[in-house]
């Protein structure tokens, strides 16, 4: 039968079974991105050497993106980093970005759980135009760059103030950790900061929530104005999928171009540098200005950008390779 590996940690399991049962062949597909010789060869030669060798045994290497995959193929192709792996040739690769399921996404996005959450969320926002961002509190995930860019917006912009609030919904991740949670203190203290700079008694430019809440994401998702999707690195990043796929509103997606989603939606987004808050801020600005027309036009191709790409296809191109190996194999 197949074998699907699914994590980045199981990363030494082919080869392992390869060693214990010849008769089977491994596919594995990797979620985050893979890092390129320069980073690989950054690591202790046991941990890039053991890293590779480990993978040398898939019968196939699936990546979201075509610029993650040629990073796995570099990686072997690199002399130091083949001499590490015991081998210079990568085994097959295969593209297989990952989509939502649409039947089961847009069933979410219509119960009443989020019906009541999207009225809460009217209320607090009123008549003003809204950027949305769902993501962990991770530091790959940029919040903070998105909150100096919509502080920039508000400087720079003053015909913006009193007329635009950003929702920040960010749930925890790893809060065992002290970086992570000090870099939700400092998403907090940050957001406090704008809104004493800004705010005026009636609007709160930011608000920010650490809930880990379904229905309260899934409202936000299908009613914001511009979604903001700014990671410094993603290997795909399905919020940015997600979006375009509920919102009932023609939202604007501004994604970062780092994000493996970028490939297949980058065309009908606004893109990014992660890194540059003036540009994340110009990128708002355009957003929020954007014609009606030009809008719709955008929102219907990240719709159709994602149903092309959905969760069953992700899975029936790896059973597709997997099975093409047994079938080689016998």
């Amino acid at each position: 039968p197949p074998v699907l590996v699914q994590a980045y940690p199981l990363s030494r399991v082919a080869s392992m079974l390869a060693a214990d049962r010849p008769d089977l062949r491994a596919v594995h597909s990797s979620p985050p991105p893979f890092a390129d010789p320069n980073m690989l060869r950054s690591l202790p030669d046991d941990a890039a050497g053991g890293l590779l060798a480990g993978m040398a045994g898939l019968g196939g290497g699936g990546s979201h993106t075509r610029r993650w995959e040629t990073a796995f193929r570099a990686a072997f192709a690199d002399p130091v980093l083949g001499t590490l792996a015991g081998t210079d040739e990568a085994p097959a690769t295969f593209v297989a970005p990952l989509g939502p399921s649409p039947e089961v996404i847009t069933a979410e996005a219509a119960t009443p759980p989020v019906d009541e959450a999207r009225a809460r969320l009217a209320r607090t926002v009123g008549d003003r135009r809204l950027i949305v961002r769902v993501d962990r509190i991770e530091l790959s995930k940029n919040i903070l760059r998105g909150l100096w860019a919509f502080d920039e917006l508000l400087a720079t912009r003053p015909q913006w103030r009193g007329k635009v609030t950003m929702l920040t919904l960010a749930y925890p991740s790893r809060q065992g950790l002290a970086d992570y949670l000090a870099y939700r203190t400092e998403v907090e203290r940050t957001a406090e900061r704008l809104n004493d700079a800004w705010g005026d008694g009636e609007w709160t430019p930011v608000v920010v929530d650490v809930a880990d809440d379904l229905a309260r994401s899934m409202a936000a998702l299908t009613c914001y104005d511009v979604l903001l999707v700014n990671p410094v690195r993603d290997g795909l990043n399905l919020v940015a999928k997600e979006g375009p796929l509920v919102n009932a509103t023609d939202g604007v997606l501004v994604l970062s171009r780092e994000a493996g989603a970028f490939e297949e939606l980058g065309k009908a987004a606004v893109g990014v540098n992660p890194f540059d808050v003036s540009g994340t801020a110009d990128a708002l600005d355009r957003a929020l200005t954007m014609g009606r027309e030009e809008r719709a036009e955008r929102a219907t191709a990240l719709r159709d950008a994602v149903l092309a790409q959905t969760a069953a296809d992700w899975l029936d191109r790896q059973v597709e390779v997997a099975s093409g190996l047994a079938r080689a194999a016998g």
